[in-house]
């Protein structure tokens, strides 16, 4: 979005989404996030629905070309996917919520998207061929793919969730090598 207003207003939605997913945000919340009236978010985007749809589609489209980057260096096998994964949506927590919560909908914003440019799952279908060489037999690469991408939108969105236990969120880095570890490894390591 333009810088001022609209860029308020696209931030405030990211985190009203990323909160309470399509379904749940209140476009007066948006509009109080950006410290504007629902009038002027209207003169910037027609309905709530087409600015969560540019929102997802951007959330999308940025993990997917961070992660095609990370696997464009020649990386094969289910290590580079799960790095790929995990550190594209550690990079955006709050696109990684958004998405969350696109999946536990049913991911019916995202089916529109793919429906109505098959592109977008490009990326996805180019993680699923980097994964095919190594993939031990029966296991179908493109929903292990869409599974590791879900798996690490989930741990990326959930730092703050280890608070409680805790004390404070670990320390972001920490945080990756342990979902690293988790995702590769498991949770028991063998030899």
């Amino acid at each position: 979005p333009r810088s001022g207003i609209a860029e308020r207003i696209w931030d405030a939605a990211r985190t009203e989404f990323s909160k309470r997913g399509y379904h749940g945000a209140r476009v007066q919340g948006i509009a109080r996030g950006a410290a504007c009236n629902v009038a002027l978010m209207y003169r910037h985007w027609a309905s709530k629905r087409a600015l969560y749809v540019d929102i997802l589609r951007a959330v999308w489209i940025a993990s997917a070309n961070e992660i095609a980057e990370r696997l464009e260096d020649g990386s094969v096998g289910s290590d580079a996917v799960v790095v790929a994964y995990v550190d594209a949506m550690m990079a955006d927590p709050v696109g990684a919520q958004i998405l969350i919560r696109e999946y536990l909908d049913g991911a019916p914003f995202l089916g529109q998207l793919a429906a109505n440019d098959p592109s977008i799952v490009e990326p996805l279908r180019r993680a699923a061929a980097t994964l095919a060489p190594g993939a031990p037999g029966g296991l179908d690469p493109t929903l292990a793919v869409v599974t590791v991408g879900g798996v690490a939108a989930l741990v990326a969105s959930t730092r703050e969730v280890a608070r409680p236990f805790t004390g404070e969120p670990p320390d972001p880095d920490a945080w990756r090598r342990h979902v690293l570890d988790l995702l590769v490894h498991g949770l028991s390591r063998t030899g």
